[in-house]
């Protein structure tokens, strides 16, 4: 018969000591961003570095959310069975719910994480970044599951608003390895990717012409993409040859060359960053009326 291996959980953490001069108390929490289950920081440097920031959300693997409203704590307590000793049954969960003012499109955003495992990093009225380790070195979120509720129609007293839960899969992930950061930039420098709505002006045999339009209305006109963030593509698929005009006043730019026809397409060149935003399309335009 082979042996079992059974490492026992000891009922009690190791006591520590408790000197401290000062206690570093954390302010509340205003905002959070979503980070994919592998992400990590190598570094509490690279965790406080803002283009590494940028670079994670531009390669999708941080996902900035929306400011908060009306935080609160949730939390569930342990369950025990009594019998002539006391046994714990069942941790109690770590639970944050609040609320976000957010119109059609970002609600829809919002709600595609629904149900979603993912980790989450934490940012404080403080200009905190609440985030946990696990060996002293690397920094990543805390482990999470999402739930997104339905939006809330706007009344006379409160703006529409969506209701999220997040419930922590350890509730002493961040008691263990704690990680309060204090970067030199803020949270709102990072705004998420831009949807970019690509759209036909005018198109003939040697020009097309196209604006980029930003928000769920589609009136944020972008005028900040060069030749290289620009691809434009023939019938079969290749790359064909032109020449970009940026974008003048009316953010209408301009691909010239020869050969243009029908069911050319125009799209940006993947996600595209910027120093003021990070974009990219909601997908190709198809040239027509050639």
């Amino acid at each position: 018969m082979v042996k079992a291996i059974i490492e026992c959980a000891q009922a009690d953490a190791q006591t520590m000591n408790t000197g401290a001069k000062e206690q570093c108390l954390t302010a509340p929490v205003v905002r959070h961003a979503l980070a994919v289950t592998s992400q990590e920081f190598a570094t509490a440097t690279a965790a406080k570095t803002l283009a590494t920031w940028r670079t994670a959300e531009a390669d999708k693997e941080i996902i900035p959310l929306f400011e908060i409203e009306t935080l609160a704590v949730a939390d569930t307590e342990d369950t025990y069975y009594e019998g002539r000793k006391r046994y714990k049954t069942k941790n109690g969960k770590k639970i944050r719910t609040f609320e976000c003012h957010l119109g059609a499109c970002s609600h829809r955003a919002l709600a595609s994480y629904h149900n979603k495992k993912m980790r989450v990093y934490e940012f404080t009225d403080a200009q905190e970044i609440k985030a946990c380790t696990v060996d002293g070195t690397k920094v990543r979120g805390q482990l999470v599951t999402i739930e997104v509720g339905k939006m809330v129609d706007a009344t006379d007293e409160k703006p529409q608003y969506t209701p999220v839960t997040l419930t922590y899969e350890d509730y002493k992930e961040f008691e263990n390895g704690p990680v309060v950061l204090k970067p030199t930039w803020s949270h709102i420098e990072l705004q998420g990717i831009f949807d970019i709505d690509l759209e036909l002006v005018s198109a003939s045999a040697t020009s097309i012409k196209f604006t980029a339009s930003a928000g769920c209305s589609g009136d944020d006109v972008v005028k900040v993409f060069e030749n290289a963030d620009v691809v434009l593509l023939n019938a079969s698929g290749a790359a064909h040859t032109h020449s970009f005009v940026p974008a003048d006043e009316n953010g209408v730019y301009e691909l010239t060359g020869t050969g243009f026809a029908n069911n050319f397409t125009v799209n940006l060149n993947g996600v595209i960053e910027k120093t003021e935003a990070t974009y990219e399309s909601t997908g190709a335009l198809t040239i027509s009326g050639i």
